[in-house]
């Protein structure tokens, strides 16, 4: 089969086992617009990840050499007994029982730690659970018999001695371990500036992360010690810890940081793929065999783009572009070197599984707008050139690569079948729409080609037209393949304004009825939901694990509805019960009801999840035909989703959730018009959104998204307030002539920051030693007053909620020193179009002035350096949201400065310009029906000419403005 021919500059070179092949690195095209889905699929599940121990310390290389080879095999089964389990097992067994001696222990962990204990070996991992047990307080006497005596501890400790290895290592160690939170568990890892056995470091890496710090600082650990790359003042010591480290190690590290990146920092992936080159590059210089370090560096290699293809569990498709940045530094490398490395099956499947993540590029863009209304959607030829054009010439880029991996000598499977169908191949070679997806390249799923056929279709008629003609004559539809069906029923018709095309997203585009009659275009409808439903259970197929979870979570239009999916699941009866009492009490009348019994531990995370969705979805909201308030009977949903998300992973030994229910949660509050309270409503908004981020930050899991969820929810507020200010028939109060203070006019003496790291500390010298503004700020949202006290104005509402999300951009939005604040990859235009619209809501024209200081001098150079044509829409918003609402409160002179600023950045390639009259026209008249642009520019203008004084703060905010000086 022959490969087409690809452009140099978008080339990487890669070898098989047959020859040179390349692989396309297009960037998505910039006329691609990112929609939120209305269901993205589970991201791919990490499998377990297992720590394994090892003996790499301060001790020479010699020594560490002779013990890893006993690290990675479990040592000779006792022939009094066939089990034997593996170190990493015993080790958590070791830290369970040292916690809870008096605790549930099974008798097969008790065999574990028995059979340990009786180990004579002296790697340093069996020394430490040694040391463990030892120290564990009420220890059974089983135990206590076969632990090492006071002489063999003697004999033990010399030799340890002999290799740096004292006492005090041994208990350091074990004081990381004990450790139950993973984030001070990091902390406590990182608290000595030395290296640490591997053992441990795998041991940190299987609990999940809260805190993005967490991970920078563990990955600029493991660049300090396995990157191979020594620098000018490291000892030789970092060239012993690299030389020792055996091939199967280091890709452990790389999985584990990966798994943790995908959680709380997906775009650290490129920062992995980095620290993989640079340990890949380096291993010519430790094994001087040339065949035995190419072997290697294939190993490493292939570990590594396997690694970094994990996709984020947060929002995959928007992160997808960090996993593709990751994979083509690793191919750049290989084709830099002397021998390009091999890359394996899986690593091509590996590879694929991101390009589908990926949004189409201008040439896939292309070919998807000339495919025909027909189906197979056959490509229509406009001219010549395409006809003589080989078909696949025009194939995508995950297409293209399955045909390199078969040339490779790599026989295809089922899942690549799958992936060809979404990468717009079907399996008899006819074409499908190229369909944007995450599918994992582990999954199975039985008629999983057929789901994927479905999943590629345009509209509800092509699927049921597919769904009615299975690939396999005769085959029975699965649970998979009737939930494509479904979702694709219940998508939204695309929007014609925006620049999608089919496949981009869920949305269905319009069905070709030209010609057909009435009866044949009711013949070609697909059944509704229930109508499935009813012929899956005629036909013995039960609703099963994802299409329950969103079927709860996305199309139960009450809680009735929900019991009934369950009750026709094929889940056990104990399951059923847990997931039905759940639902039962999030239906009680009252928020808080303290009499509650604990949520059981065996419930799935993924159905707590949807039914966290299904609570916010059926919280009640105004509509235009009631604007009174009516209490209905799901008026509490949304606390219920707060007590849920909140109890279900409340226990410290439970690995946090994750953003995901407590961003459903703050979703659900931003949204217009919802209901939660018969009195200023909105302003009680506010107050739930700050009791709700002050679980998340308990948790350790605010990001992005749920700041600007937050951002909505204060616009929303004041949105609400300002036509009372501007009516004139209204009789202005005192607390309304508070609320006007916050749009008065600036002095002159308004100071712009001199240089980069605008957003830093300003009462520090830049050389002091301080930590980030996350460690210096948090906790941010701890004992609100505005989430407790019940008569706070709205002007004391509003300052606090503004002074806190000034805070929480400062943690989420840089990195580094507070004293050297850098803006931190993954902040995008979105974020900043958010942030600048809320703080022209609330009047705070000074943190405006910074925010597009920040933006010049700090963002744009970490920034994409072509952004998308919305991301340049978004920020251009940002700027007349600026002009608009900012440049009325300054004196002339601000302004100028900072249009020059502006200018400089156009002129050094930044491609947004300073808006004219004409841009902040249109923009305060568009999507501005309910004049809420009209309202504050009104405001503002009759605000700016008073000179009110501004009253102070409350006791919080003056407390965290401190903190920000």
């Amino acid at each position: 089969m022959r490969l087409p021919p690809l452009s140099r500059l978008y080339t990487t070179a890669a070898l098989t086992r047959v020859r040179r092949v390349f692989i396309p690195l297009e960037t998505p095209s910039q006329d691609y617009e990112h929609r939120p889905f209305e269901d993205i699929p589970d991201a791919q599940k990490p499998s377990p990840f297992l720590p394994t121990t090892n003996a790499i310390d301060r001790g020479s290389a010699s020594h560490q050499q002779s013990e890893i080879s006993t690290l990675f095999l479990d040592p000779k089964p006792n022939p009094a007994t066939s089990f034997y389990p593996s170190l990493h097992t015993v080790l958590a067994d070791a830290l369970e029982y040292f916690r809870a001696p008096s605790g549930p222990l099974s008798e097969s962990n008790i065999e574990s730690l028995l059979l340990l204990a009786h180990d004579n070996r002296t790697n340093h991992c069996i020394v430490t659970i040694q040391h463990l047990l030892k120290g564990t307080p009420e220890l059974d006497p089983r135990l206590a018999r076969l632990l090492w005596s006071k002489s063999k501890w003697e004999q033990i400790s010399r030799r340890l001695a002999s290799n740096g290895i004292g006492a005090d290592d041994i208990s350091h160690w074990a004081w990381i371990l004990l450790e139950t939170q993973p984030d001070k568990r990091v902390a406590k890892f990182l608290s000595r500036p030395c290296h640490k056995p591997l053992f441990i470091l795998f041991y940190i890496l299987r609990d999940n992360f809260s805190s993005p710090e967490s991970l920078t600082r563990l990955l600029e650990y493991c660049m300090e010690w396995y990157s191979g790359q020594e620098t000018v003042d490291q000892t030789g010591e970092h060239s012993m810890v690299f030389s020792a480290m055996e091939s199967t190690m280091f890709p452990r590290v790389l999985e584990g940081l990966c798994c943790q990146a995908s959680l709380v920092q997906p775009g650290a992936m490129p920062d992995i793929a980095n620290l993989a080159v640079s340990h890949i590059q380096a291993i010519p210089r430790k094994c001087r065999h040339f065949q035995k370090a190419y072997r290697f560096q294939c190993r490493v290699f292939n570990s590594a783009i396997q690694a970094v293809s994990r996709l984020s569990k947060v929002s995959p498709y928007e992160h997808s572009s960090s996993n593709w940045i990751a994979i083509r530094t690793l191919l750049s490398m290989s084709t830099n070197l002397a021998q390009a490395l091999i890359i394996e099956g899986e690593s091509y499947r590996a590879i694929r599984q991101v390009l589908l993540a990926l949004p189409k590029t201008d040439s896939e863009r292309d070919t998807a707008s000339t495919l025909s209304s027909s189906w197979p959607p056959y490509r229509v030829l406009r001219d010549g050139m395409e006809e003589k054009a080989d078909t696949e010439d025009f194939l995508g880029r995950a297409v293209k690569v399955g045909f390199m991996m078969q040339e490779g000598g790599y026989a295809k499977t089922e899942n690549d079948s799958i992936m060809d169908i979404l990468g717009g191949m079907a399996p008899d070679g006819s074409p499908t729409i190229q369909t944007r997806a995450n599918y994992p390249r582990h999954l199975n799923v039985p008629q999983g080609a057929w789901a994927a056929l479905i999943r590629t279709t345009r509209n509800a008629q092509e699927a049921w037209a597919l769904f009615k003609h299975p690939p396999e004559p005769g085959a029975k539809p699965t649970s998979e393949v009737y939930l494509e069906l479904m979702q694709k029923i219940v998508a939204k018709p695309a929007d014609p304004a925006h620049h999608n095309l089919p496949g981009d997203g869920r949305e269905v585009f319009p069905f070709d009825e030209t010609n057909l009659s009435d009866y044949e275009k009711a013949r070609l409808l697909p059944p509704s939901i229930p109508e499935l439903i009813e012929e899956m259970s005629n036909t013995g197929v039960p609703i099963q694990g994802r299409m329950l979870a969103w079927l709860i979570g996305h199309q139960s239009p009450s809680f009735e509805a929900a019991l009934q999916y369950i009750d026709h699941s094929d889940l056990n009866e104990e399951a059923k019960s847990e997931l039905k009492w759940c639902i039962e009490e999030c239906q009680r009348p009252t928020p808080d009801s303290p009499d509650r019994p604990p949520l059981s531990k065996n419930l799935p995370s993924d159905f707590l999840r949807a039914i966290i969705a299904l609570a916010c979805n059926l919280q009640p909201r105004y509509t235009n035909r009631s604007p009174n308030f009516i209490p209905g009977p799901n008026i509490y949903s949304i606390h219920h989703a707060i007590w849920l998300a909140r109890t279900a992973w409340s226990s410290e030994h439970v690995s946090p959730p994750g953003a995901g229910p407590w961003e459903l949660i703050m979703k659900a509050l931003n949204k217009p018009k919802v209901a939660v309270s018969p009195r200023d409503n909105s302003f009680e908004l506010v107050r739930l959104a700050l009791k709700v981020l002050e679980n998340v930050e308990a948790q350790g899991v605010p990001n992005l998204g749920m700041f600007c969820s937050f951002s909505n929810v204060i616009r929303n507020a004041v949105w609400t307030k300002l036509p009372f200010l501007m009516d004139p028939s209204f009789k202005i109060k005192v607390g309304d002539q508070e609320f006007m203070s916050l749009y008065k006019a600036r002095s002159p003496q308004l100071m712009i920051p001199q240089g980069p790291n605008v957003f830093r500390k300003s009462d520090s010298a830049d050389n002091e030693a301080i930590g980030s503004w996350r460690e210096i700020l948090t906790p941010i949202f701890k004992n609100s007053q505005s989430g407790v006290a019940k008569h706070r104005t709205h002007y004391e509402i509003v300052r606090e909620a503004s002074t806190k999300l000034k805070a929480l951009w400062r943690t989420l939005a840089t990195t580094g020193p507070a004293n050297q604040a850098c803006a931190k990859v993954g902040v995008t235009a979105t974020h900043v179009n958010s942030y600048m619209r809320t703080l022209a809501a609330v009047g705070d024209v000074e943190e405006m002035v910074l925010l597009l200081c920040w933006v010049v001098r700090d963002w744009a150079p970490v920034a994409d350096c072509l952004p998308s044509k919305p991301s340049t829409r978004r920020l251009h918003g940002a700027l007349c949201a600026f002009r608009a609402f900012a440049e009325p409160l300054l004196d002339e002179s601000t302004v100028v400065s900072l249009r020059q600023e502006v200018d400089m950045y156009i002129r050094e390639g930044g491609r947004v310009y300073w808006p004219d009259l004409q841009d902040i026209e249109a923009y305060t008249a568009k999507n501005d029906a309910r004049g809420n642009h009209r309202n504050l520019y009104e405001v503002i203008q009759r605000a700016s000419s008073r000179r009110e004084s501004q009253l102070p703060g409350d006791v919080i905010e003056r407390k965290i403005r401190l903190k920000m000086k």
